[in-house]
């Protein structure tokens, strides 16, 4: 039987289950310090996909023992050889994020150790990885990004009924909600209506608690009021005319796929980078509007850079710097919100001519 590149939770040995439920517990008022317990359940998955790992990489050289408690399986040797098995298997980012799930595991697992050569790895491989994506020659203007989103939206009223309508108001509206609020795909794909979609006032804002982050960072950010008729139309009329294709199961996820059913990840991506591809001659994927969020945003006001941490939901401005502000691009976030309004008065001011002509 063949080994699995990653061990599933429910498949390590015994004691290491146990080690990571009890770090993972809530603490007691007599008990001590739970170093994973306000692992965000996102952080979670990723170090259990880099444990995972490591354990895997323990079986294929027949040194899994399940009676070793795991800090006893961890040699210099082999985490010397851990490494260079990742690097000749993945991007060098992928082995940063891989090792450091494995890494942060043991600490949880063994916190009065000595993993002061775990730190330096972590820590080296971060300085030495470079990312496998050329964002520069994909990035575009936000300017740009926002106006396609909403030529979509604007050509799907004018289409009416259609079934293409549906799916073209969709499209635009994802683009343009990921524009103004550059959130991580799997919160875009997440979107509830009333959990986390909500009206407040006179606008739309998003919600999402610290546990359904990436950064255990709860996330809070209001839609322009001028996304206000295109949000109520999707989902007053499209989303309930694709809801109705589907087997009768009802959700409450925003984004509705052409079968009737909650979009995923994939998918969602899919469009994003379609439609892009079909507007620039390029595709933007959807983690690079973060990058067009934060650039934009610094591009228009340097000094307030200290706001793109708060913009993406970083809690270390290091981050953004490192990852997500790349060179001029286009205007600030802010921006972006005035840009909306503006394209949103001339697609009314054509409406109101085609009307009276």
């Amino acid at each position: 039987m063949s080994i699995p590149l990653c061990i599933k939770r429910h498949a390590w040995p015994v004691i290491d289950q146990l080690r990571y439920r009890d770090a993972r517990e809530v603490t007691s008022f007599r008990g001590g310090r739970k170093p994973a317990r306000k692992w965000s359940p996102a952080r979670c998955r990723n170090v259990e996909q880099g444990y995972g790992q490591w354990l895997s990489f323990l079986a294929r050289n027949s040194w899994l023992d399940a009676e070793t408690p795991p800090e006893g399986r961890v040699t210099p040797d082999r985490v010397h050889l851990f490494v260079c098995q990742l690097q000749g298997r993945v991007s060098s980012c992928s082995v940063g994020m891989i090792f450091e799930g494995f890494a942060r595991m043991i600490m949880v697992m063994a916190p009065d150790g000595d993993w002061t050569l775990l730190r330096i790895v972590i820590t080296n491989l971060k300085a030495n990885a470079r990312p496998e994506k050329d964002k520069r020659s994909h990035m575009v203007d936000a300017r740009q990004l926002l106006a396609l989103g909403v030529d979509l939206m604007h050509q799907a009223v004018e289409m009416g009924d259609r079934y293409h309508a549906a799916t073209c108001i969709r499209d635009g509206l994802i683009i343009t909600v990921l524009t103004s609020c550059p959130m991580r795909i799997s919160n875009l794909t997440a979107i509830e209506i009333g959990r986390h979609l909500l009206f407040d006032d006179d606008r739309y804002c998003l919600f999402f608690t610290e546990k359904e982050t990436k950064t255990a960072r709860s996330y809070q950010a209001e839609l322009s009021p001028a996304l206000n008729p295109y949000i109520d139309i999707w989902l007053r009329d499209h989303r309930r005319r694709l809801l109705a294709r589907g087997n009768g199961v009802k959700t409450d996820r925003l984004w509705i796929n052409r079968w009737g059913g909650p979009m995923r990840d994939g998918p969602i991506r899919a469009q994003i980078e379609k439609r892009t591809e079909v507007a620039f001659g390029r595709h933007v994927w959807p983690h690079l509007a973060r990058s067009i969020a934060a650039t934009s945003f610094v591009d228009h006001d340097p000094a307030m850079v200290t706001l793109v941490s708060d913009l993406l939901g970083h809690s270390d401005q290091r981050t953004a710097h490192k990852h997500y502000i790349l060179a001029d691009a286009a205007i600030a976030h802010a921006a972006v919100q005035t840009a909306l309004e503006a394209r949103r008065t001339a697609a009314l001011a054509r409406l109101k001519e085609r009307h009276y002509a």
